[in-house]
């Protein structure tokens, strides 16, 4: 398997590499004709195209390796291992996750692991911090997603949330991506608990108004958040989403 060309790749290759442009020595031009209005919108682009990658694509890897890390935080019961484990350990585990090959043998390795990060942070699925490695957050892009599937202005149950969820994020929990990097590590999810990944996002969704997590009072079916002593919600039975979702 070839190198993919966007953890590389500047904003006109990284929209090439993934067919959404074409281009010569004077033009760039989209493939389908239709307009490009800003970085949000390119990053909607290359969100929709990856999340679209078959098997064996070359850039499959950058969500290949994000569902990975929402695995492991699964499996680990949290998100500290990513700050215990170190750059090279971090990019170990990571390549050790993931199928495939590139030119050096490797889907992933230490330079590759900063452009990948900066692909995150441009798609909203990672925050950057300071003195340290970027937080993998979803929950900037977890906002968009809803915001485009049209649920703004809905209350949902909280099977009909995940499945959207699964649907136009499919690295998190109970989607394709996540459910392959569940298998691959050796891991089984469970089906009433969330990933501390997807836990958090919507933790900080709830905090900002995004999104409300509310539980009935008969709480027979709830939906589990990962443990955060230090947050009064824990489980949700169903999502009401405002008409103006925050993102």
């Amino acid at each position: 398997m070839k190198a993919s060309p966007l953890l590389a790749a500047d904003g006109p290759g990284a929209a090439s590499a993934l067919g959404l442009v074409e281009s010569d020595r004077r033009t760039v031009r989209s493939v389908d004709g239709s307009a490009v209005g800003g970085f949000a919108d390119f990053a909607d682009l290359v969100h929709d195209r990856l999340c679209a990658v078959q098997p064996g694509d070359v850039n499959a890897v950058v969500l290949d390796a994000y569902a990975w890390v929402a695995a492991e935080s699964d499996r680990s019961g949290g998100l500290g291992w990513i700050y215990e484990a170190g750059r090279d350990e971090f990019a170990d585990r990571a390549n050790a996750a993931l199928v495939g090959e590139d030119d050096d043998g490797r889907l992933m390795n230490t330079t590759k692991v900063p452009a990948w990060r900066r692909w995150l942070r441009f798609m909203g699925l990672g925050q950057a911090m300071p003195d340290m490695l970027d937080y993998p957050s979803p929950a900037s892009r977890l906002a968009i997603e809803l915001r485009r599937s049209g649920s703004g202005g809905s209350t949902m149950d909280s099977n009909s949330f995940l499945q959207v969820v699964a649907t136009r994020c499919p690295y998190l929990d109970r989607g394709r991506l996540f459910n392959q990097a569940c298998r691959r590590i050796g891991h089984t999810p469970s089906t009433g608990r969330l990933s501390p990944l997807l836990s958090g996002a919507l933790r900080d969704l709830h905090d900002e108004g995004a999104l409300t997590l509310q539980l009935a009072g008969d709480s027979a079916g709830a939906v589990l958040l990962s443990a955060e002593p230090t947050h009064s919600m824990g489980s949700f039975t169903s999502v009401m989403i405002p008409s103006e979702i925050v993102s």
